[in-house]
């Protein structure tokens, strides 16, 4: 398992090129010796929070209480470096999810219509998939940083494509209602596709015909190609090191076997 506790952590962006490059650990020997904070999980975070003495206040005010600790305290013990290098990696792997896949080729192969709203759907598999990966492999505060950065670039990015569209139609496409459906969808998949995924084909397929086919009629054999893309593409993020997505994206989605390739 990596960290981004070695090498990620000291990487920082290079100017005038492209890429970034390591800061040598000798230009930062600290003035005293200090210990090594311990490296905590997002999943050790969640069951920790999990097992944690239930708030009293009210949800309304438990939110807000979070909003304002995150706004004051926020990653304020985490190296800036690291900052730059994860706000970076975020946005830039965010586009890598929205415009690298081949998305006429998926829905072909899924059999899904060329509509905004399956480009939707398949962006938003591509970027579960980004975050499956680097859960296993980034500390909980990196995590929550990232996730928080390809989110919020998504839906900045949503709603532009939204006015350009609605322009085009001649209608809003941001109304509240859609927009809280779109959000509804968002958080839907994110947690059907984990559950599905640690659990076996049979339930990942039940997710997906939720999330993806919105539970209508379907082929069993476009719903075998994209159980059959995720768990392979997923494998095939597994065989890149987190600092290889993180400084270069993924410019290409690609499937760890290729004789089972559906696209």
């Amino acid at each position: 398992m990596l960290s981004l506790l070695g090498r990620t952590q000291r990487l920082m962006a290079a100017p005038g090129r492209q890429g970034i490059r390591l800061v040598a650990t000798a230009q930062q020997v600290p003035k005293e010796p200090r210990e090594a904070k311990p490296i905590q999980l997002i999943d050790d975070h969640v069951t920790q929070q999990l097992h944690a003495k239930p708030s009293v206040l009210p949800l309304y005010w438990q939110g807000m209480l979070e909003r304002f600790r995150l706004k004051i305290y926020k990653d304020k013990t985490m190296d800036p470096e690291l900052k730059v290098l994860l706000d970076k990696s975020s946005a830039q792997l965010y586009y890598g999810c929205a415009n690298n896949f081949p998305y006429l080729k998926l829905c072909e192969s899924f059999d899904l219509p060329d509509y905004m709203s399956s480009w939707f759907k398949l962006t938003l598999m591509h970027v579960w998939m980004v975050l499956i990966r680097l859960h296993v492999s980034l500390d909980a505060q990196a995590y929550q940083r990232f996730q928080r950065g390809i989110l919020e670039t998504m839906w900045a990015d949503i709603d532009k494509r939204l006015e350009i569209v609605g322009e085009e139609l001649k209608e809003t496409m941001t109304t509240r209602s859609d927009m809280r459906n779109m959000h509804g969808l968002h958080i839907q998949t994110l947690m059907e596709y984990d559950e599905g995924f640690v659990a076996d084909d049979r339930k990942l397929a039940a997710a997906v015909w939720r999330c993806l086919y919105m539970q209508r009629e379907f082929d069993p054999v476009h719903l075998n190609r994209v159980v059959a893309y995720m768990r392979s593409t997923v494998a095939y993020l597994d065989h890149l090191s987190v600092d290889e997505i993180l400084t270069d994206g993924i410019k290409e989605w690609r499937q760890l076997e290729r004789r089972s390739t559906v696209v």
